[in-house]
């Protein structure tokens, strides 16, 4: 190998390493100025909560420099304080959600002891305006008064028709109104929802893989980039050349490949010339040239004469 292909292939293995580099460098800055997406993380978890009602809710998002540690402890936490079965308690991939419902008057001791596993980087409490002026004592009445009606219809016995429907249309509604009145009868808790993620060890220790996993996957790409372009422009021109397109000579599948008309010409312009390794013999002939004055010329002497 030659030193002008060494220099070529230095160039580019340089210029390949330096793409990978800046794209490995733009993914880090880009994921650190982004951060993680927690909407995606707690998809399921965010409707849990949402959909659930409640007359008081909090949401608090707990940073830990020990993922680990935290998610065990979370476990500590609701048997202590939860009131009823969790609606959702999950961890998974360094990260944790959980729903459960607490005393109202105990959720500031909670609070404190979140302080122990990180730094609460988020939170929140919500209160459900739509319930705050319903009455308990009013939703019981009404809700003893629709029991009543479907007793009263449950009496007569079998129903037909609109009363069929009205009957159905009644259990329904009492079941929504159970609902209601569990709901306001437990004005007093909250229901809590607690995230866990990862604190700053976790995504430093992240990020730093994530570049390092960028640039190789980078580096790889890019090499198979230019080895299929470069492989892959010889075989065309060598198609093009195989199919008589004018312009492109090809001397073998392995071998160099030059525009036509170009190569020809400078092989005439050398082979006339004496470059490229070979002299050409020049050989001259030299003619004997008369003037072009008449004058000047020798006359030729007159025969003499007999007297």
């Amino acid at each position: 190998m030659d030193k002008t292909t060494k220099r070529r292939l230095r160039a580019v293995a340089i210029f390949v390493i330096f793409l990978a580099l800046s794209w490995a460098g733009y993914a880090a800055l880009m994921q650190k100025e982004k951060g993680p997406d927690y909407s995606s993380l707690f998809k399921d978890a965010n409707k849990i909560f949402g959909d659930y009602k409640s007359l008081n809710k909090a949401q608090l998002r707990v940073k830990s420099s020990n993922i680990k540690q935290a998610l065990q402890e979370m476990n500590n936490f609701i048997s202590s304080y939860a009131l009823e079965k969790p609606l959702l308690k999950s961890s998974e991939s360094g990260y944790g959600s959980y729903i459960f419902r607490i005393e109202g008057g105990r959720f500031s001791e909670i609070q404190k002891k979140f302080y122990d596993l990180g730094s609460i980087e988020g939170y929140k409490e919500i209160v459900d305006s739509a319930l705050v002026i319903k009455s308990l004592e009013t939703e019981e009445g009404i809700l003893a008064s629709k029991k009543s009606e479907l007793a009263a219809m449950d009496a007569v016995g079998q129903t037909y028709g609109n009363i069929a429907d009205r009957k159905e249309f009644l259990i329904s509604q009492i079941r929504d109104q159970e609902n209601l009145v569990k709901v306001l009868s437990q004005a007093n808790t909250t229901l809590l929802y607690v995230q866990i993620v990862p604190g700053m060890t976790g995504s430093s220790v992240s990020a730093v893989r994530k570049f390092v996993y960028n640039f190789f996957g980078a580096l790889i790409v890019l090499f198979v980039a230019v080895v299929l372009a470069y492989y892959g422009t010889k075989l065309i021109m060598y198609l093009m050349a195989l199919m008589g397109v004018k312009g492109f000579s090809a001397s073998g599948l392995g071998g160099s490949y030059q525009y036509g008309g170009y190569g020809s010409y400078t092989n005439r312009y050398s082979s006339r010339y004496g470059y490229g390794g070979s002299k050409r013999k020049v050989k001259r002939i030299y003619k004997d040239r008369r003037t072009s004055n008449p004058d000047s010329a020798e006359k030729p002497k007159p025969e003499e004469t007999s007297k």
